[in-house]
């Protein structure tokens, strides 16, 4: 007796056909994507304690940031030669372009008014482009400036 093309509930079954498979892939990938983008967009990062308890900032804040940063480079950037760092900038974040959109986006605009983003320059460890930069989140508190994120 010879047996014919498996059936499922009267309904020949088309997962074996290109065309099936290739609509079957595409719509669990369509399916994934739109729950992936839909996690992405419900997930914020959660703003560091560290930030908490920011203090307005005076027009000389960039200048104490920066001091800030430079002090804590060493413990910051342990296993790099931080000898002679330097500042290359230090702006509000609000006037900080993508890297104070990151303090927003990451805590809120309060704390990103709140906060002065100070770029770093590490010479001893040129020529490599990564290792001799670093960029940290600085802000004023009830004890003075201080780190409270590691960028880069």
């Amino acid at each position: 007796m010879r047996q014919g093309p498996a059936r499922t509930a009267g309904r020949r079954r088309a997962s074996g056909t290109p065309m099936a498979l290739a609509l079957t892939l595409t719509v669990a990938l369509a399916g994934s994507l739109l729950m992936a983008h839909a996690a992405h967009a419900a997930h914020r990062p959660a703003c560091p304690r560290r930030a908490a308890g920011a203090l307005a900032l005076p027009m000389k804040a960039r200048r104490q940031a920066a001091r800030a940063a430079l002090a804590a480079a060493p413990s910051l950037y342990r296993g790099l030669n931080v000898r002679g760092a330097r500042v290359v900038w230090a702006r509000f974040a609000s006037k900080a372009g993508r890297r104070g959109a990151e303090v927003a986006f990451q805590c809120g605009r309060a704390v990103q008014a709140r906060t002065v983003v100070v770029a770093l320059q590490f010479p001893r460890e040129l020529p490599s482009s990564s290792l001799s930069q670093g960029v940290v989140f600085v802000s004023r508190f009830s004890r003075g400036y201080r780190v409270w994120e590691v960028a880069h």
